[in-house]
């Protein structure tokens, strides 16, 4: 049994360099947030919010002891490039279409590092940033993960599930495809751990109906940002009940830490 909260965050890239603000045109950062008890696995929050500012409160890292799993860079070193993080996903994740981003300082030139300013917050508040086996033994820990990759290992996929794009139509078959992998994998029998399906849960994974034509675009991608902070947040509980984990990358410049199922990288060393 944990008594830790584990939270997951989804987190879209910011404004200019230095500011942090809210605009109805601005992405929303998925915020869920998981409480365990042995093997299960209950969803008391999700949300979709904008600001730093927001996404913190929401945290309240103050109170108790948490992990936080972060889709986003948090650690970023190189001028320009790939991290080493990436270079690795590419290698043994680009067979199964999970290839990352690359991430480099040059890149978050004229957005706001949002991932750095998030772990300097939570490290103002007692977070250890975990990049190795090393890391593990705090009461409060964060770092960073990447869903496509944590959906090969946990789904075993031969693919990545296609839930993102531009069009609506094609985001609402993939995020069908993957609500039944979450259905099958994270909630069923064998899971461990295991998330309840109770009413807040199956509000995010039944298929939604009739989507006014206006906000159709707009409702698909905030529940593709929700589905994302729920697997990160599922991470989070993945480590919080000691399962298996690899790291991608190095020590200092940024490592991914994902679950490790299938042997296709390195464990976390």
């Amino acid at each position: 049994m944990s008594g830790r909260r584990l939270i997951g965050i989804d987190l879209a890239w910011g404004s200019e360099e230095g500011t942090d603000y809210y605009s109805p045109d601005c992405e929303g950062s998925g915020c869920a947030e998981l409480i365990r008890d042995g093997d299960d696995l209950t969803l008391k929050r999700l949300d979709l919010l904008y600001s730093m500012d927001e996404i913190v409160k929401w945290i309240k890292p103050e109170r108790g002891d948490w992990v936080v799993a972060v889709d986003a860079p948090i650690v970023i070193q190189n001028e320009e490039g790939k991290r080493p993080a990436e270079d690795e996903a590419d290698e043994f994740y680009g067979p199964y279409q999970a290839a990352a981003y690359s991430s480099n300082l040059n890149l978050a030139v004229g957005k706001s590092r949002r991932g750095g300013q998030l772990l300097t917050q939570l490290r103002k508040r007692g977070g250890d940033l975990v990049e190795s086996a090393a890391h593990l033994e705090g009461q409060r820990l964060v770092f960073e993960t990447y869903p496509h990759i944590v959906m090969v290992e946990l789904f075993r996929l031969r693919r990545t599930i296609k839930y993102k794009g531009d069009n609506s139509a094609d985001q609402l078959a993939g995020q069908w495809e993957l609500t039944r992998a979450i259905w099958e994998h994270l909630c069923g029998p064998l899971a461990r751990p295991r998330l309840a399906v109770d009413d807040n849960l199956a509000t995010l994974l039944c298929e939604p109906g009739p989507l006014p034509r206006g906000e159709i675009g707009r409702r698909v991608k905030a529940r593709e940002d929700k589905l994302d902070a729920l697997v990160c947040a599922y991470t989070a509980a993945w480590l919080d009940a000691e399962r298996p984990l690899q790291g991608l990358g190095e020590v200092g410049k940024g490592v991914m830490i994902t679950p490790r199922r299938r042997d296709i990288a390195p464990a976390l060393g």
